[in-house]
């Protein structure tokens, strides 16, 4: 499933956030509504939208209900017999919920994380009895991947190896980057035309992009004077302002990661 504007979908971790919340404040075998579910999404994005100041995610009933049948239909959710309809979430389903809060593997929103982390770390004890108040689980390696995914220091880890990763590849292309930029300028002082440049360029040092567009044809129909900004001058802005800048982010973040699997 995919995000598109408003739409909800179960990778949306605000949205699956708001589903256990509104499974837990739910006493007794009566379930949730969408409408529960709605005002926790209202709310986490709330909390988002207090650090960003520009962002919500933005559902409609319609929207929550149907994913909710979506879940009810592959087994992750009851819908009980009620008008307006209720739900309850399985125990597998939980746990699904669960992990895919705790499985992130992309940096596209680090606001999103601190929420995960406060989820997990203000309300595992809830969370966990949430599960076992749900019913059996079917084997006990989902009990303990559910142990391990709400674990906050667990977490932190994995957070931290997905920036790693993130800040050896941002690494690797500004010193790519900056080797271009150097291998130009030595060898258009050494008497090299700019297309033989170029053409050097292409075979010693190719861009992600190469096999979809070679850098000769990308280049080829700019004016000159341009082509030459691009391979001496740009290539190491890029390198400094672009990436270079990307993974000092990444590294003090990392440090603010440190520190709270360092906290009390």
């Amino acid at each position: 499933m995919a995000r598109s504007g408003s739409v909800a979908v179960v990778e949306e971790p605000i949205l699956c956030a708001s589903i256990i919340a509104a499974q837990a404040v739910v006493l007794g075998d009566d379930g949730f509504r969408q409408r529960d579910v709605r005002f926790f999404i209202e709310l986490f994005s709330n909390w988002l939208e207090s650090t960003t100041g520009n962002w919500a995610l933005t559902v409609h009933n319609v929207q929550v209900q149907r994913h909710l049948d979506l879940l009810s239909r592959v087994g992750w959710a009851k819908r009980l017999g009620r008008k307006p309809p209720r739900y309850r979430l399985t125990p597998e389903g939980l746990v699904e919920l669960i992990g895919r809060l705790g499985r992130r593997d992309d940096l596209r929103r680090l606001d999103e994380f601190f929420l995960v982390f406060h989820f997990f770390g203000a309300y595992g004890d809830r969370l966990k009895m949430l599960v076992d108040r749900s019913g059996p689980l079917a084997s006990r390696a989902l009990a303990r991947d559910l142990a391990e995914l709400i674990d906050p220091a667990a977490l932190i880890r994995r957070e931290r190896a997905t920036v790693r990763r993130a800040i050896a590849r941002l690494s690797a292309r500004s010193e790519e980057s900056i080797k271009m930029s150097e291998l130009s300028r030595r060898l258009l002082s050494s008497g090299k035309t700019l297309d033989e440049t170029i053409a050097t360029l292409e075979r010693d040092h190719a861009y992600e992009l190469n096999s979809q567009k070679p850098l000769t044809e990308l280049l080829g129909g700019l004016p000159e004077p341009w082509r030459r900004v691009e391979v001496e001058q740009a290539a190491f802005h890029r390198a400094t302002k672009l990436w270079g800048a990307t993974r000092e982010l990444l590294v003090e973040y990392d440090r603010v990661l440190e520190r709270l699997l360092k906290a009390p």
